[in-house]
């Protein structure tokens, strides 16, 4: 039977934050004729760009092929900015589309707690021949999201995993291809390790104390600080932080707890994940500022990429890699932050709950040292 999907026209753009998870509604649309899927699928300007699960469709973008959405500091928010027209797909022909696809065979997923040097590093890797990355697909954001902590969808999740991972890189089999999550993209560590347990594996980390000064700039003078607003940011962590969804509290928990509670919940994951996967790497922000050059040498050594324009690599380390946009060290830099006593007490007070991660400045195993 022919796969059809919908071709859906943009009327207008309508995305209500930058920095918001890819959905449907960031468009005014409508339909306005079915096509053949394989007449369009393998086009490399056309890309996946999110997943509705009401509708149990999937969403893929055109765009103009001489735009290069790999260059871009976030991938999600390029496909968004050069959409020309909106393709819906349905899960079922999507789980037969991509059963025609090649898994990728170099895989390499940067997970990060974030604020930690991840985008300079999809970055780097995108300077390198016969590489590309991927800076934050939308979709395994919204694949975290829908995952039930207690597992019981999983089945679907990781087959939708698998899925969406072989459509994504459909277009560059022949390359090493990276994939850059944001920080709670790890709580799909487990289910990308079964799909695709020959994939490389980077985590970059900073500790607590540092992590949450920088999470305060980037909120850039909003931060929450009443009930309702707190509530809110709550809601939105639970879920994707089982750490803040199962914490037991009788009333709205503070930002600092929040960002703690979240920033442990990803170091919490990869812990686990190196127990599975110890052959991981994972590196400090320190250490990436201290030393890139070397840094850098060690990751792309790790990855078993040959090095052959290393100069126009480490010209990426004089560039702010989110230039351009909200988050850039521009706008960041205005932001005056201190931590006060109270926060540093609240923060040594939630680490207690770990039986694990105790100390702000933890270190995970297989941490990169540089001599």
């Amino acid at each position: 039977m022919t796969k059809t999907a919908k071709i859906l026209q943009i009327k207008s753009k309508i995305k209500p934050h930058f920095l918001s998870i890819p959905s449907l509604e960031d468009f005014d649309y409508q339909e306005v004729e079915r096509i053949d899927i394989d007449s369009i699928i393998n086009q490399s300007n056309i890309s996946l760009y999110c997943l509705e699960f009401s509708q149990k469709i999937a969403i893929f973008v055109e765009t103009n092929p001489n735009i290069n959405l790999y260059q871009f500091p976030f991938f999600y928010q390029a496909q968004y900015d050069y959409a020309q027209r909106l393709i819906a797909v349905t899960f079922e022909d999507l789980s037969k589309i991509a059963q025609e696809v090649e898994k990728p065979k170099k895989l390499v997923i940067i997970y990060s707690v974030g604020r930690c040097g991840s985008t300079l590093l999809n970055s780097i890797f995108n300077q390198i021949k016969n590489t590309v990355s991927f800076s934050e697909p939308g979709v395994y954001d919204q694949l975290v999201i829908m995952r039930q902590w207690d597992g019981s969808n999983d089945p679907e999740i990781s087959q939708l995993v698998e899925n969406c991972t072989k459509l994504l890189c459909r277009s560059f089999l022949s390359y090493t291809q990276v994939i850059k999550f944001r920080s709670y993209g790890i709580e799909l560590a487990d289910l990308i390790l079964k799909q695709f347990p020959e994939a490389k594996i980077i985590f970059l980390y900073r500790d607590a104390k540092s992590w949450i000064k920088s999470a305060f700039r980037a909120s850039l003078g909003d931060i929450p600080n009443n009930i309702d607003s707190l509530l809110e940011i709550e809601k939105e962590a639970s879920q994707i932080s089982p750490l803040v969804a199962n914490y037991q509290h009788n009333k709205s928990l503070s930002y600092v707890k929040i960002l703690t509670l979240a920033w442990l919940s990803v170091m919490e994951r990869y812990l686990s994940l190196e127990t599975q996967f110890p052959s991981s790497i994972a590196v400090r922000f320190k250490t990436l500022k201290t030393s890139p050059k070397q840094t850098i040498l060690e990751l792309l050594k790790y990855c078993d990429l040959p090095i052959t324009n290393l100069h126009q690599v480490l010209k990426v380390l004089e560039k702010d890699s989110q230039a351009n946009t909200v988050l850039s060290k521009a706008n960041l830099n205005k932001q005056e932050v201190e931590l006060t006593t109270k926060d540093l007490k609240e923060i040594r007070e939630t680490l207690k709950k770990s039986l694990t991660i105790v100390t702000p400045d933890f270190i995970v195993p297989n941490t990169l040292y540089l001599k």
